[in-house]
C-alpha cells in the first residue's frame, strides 16, 4: 500500500471483501460505484463510507445507481 492508496473493507449482502482505493485530496473516498456479480455483466452498486476511524475504512452497500427507491 502506498501513501496514495488505502485498504477498504466492503460489507454487503454477499459478504465482506477488501479492496485498494485511492485517496482523493488526501482523504478517503466518501462513496464510489463498483461492478457487482449478478445476472447481468453491467450491474453496479454504490458503496458509501460508514467508518473511517483507526480500525480502518468500512463501506456499506447504498443501492444501485439510478434506482428509484421511493
Amino acid at each position: 500500500m502506498s501513501d496514495s492508496t488505502y485498504t477498504a473493507r466492503l460489507v454487503g449482502s454477499a459478504g465482506t471483501e477488501t479492496v485498494e482505493l485511492e485517496f482523493i485530496g488526501g482523504l478517503p473516498q466518501k462513496s464510489f460505484v463498483r461492478a457487482v456479480g449478478g445476472d447481468f455483466d453491467d450491474e453496479e452498486m454504490i458503496w458509501e463510507l460508514v467508518n473511517d476511524d483507526s480500525e480502518g475504512y468500512e463501506y456499506r452497500e447504498a443501492g444501485r445507481p439510478g434506482a428509484d427507491y421511493s
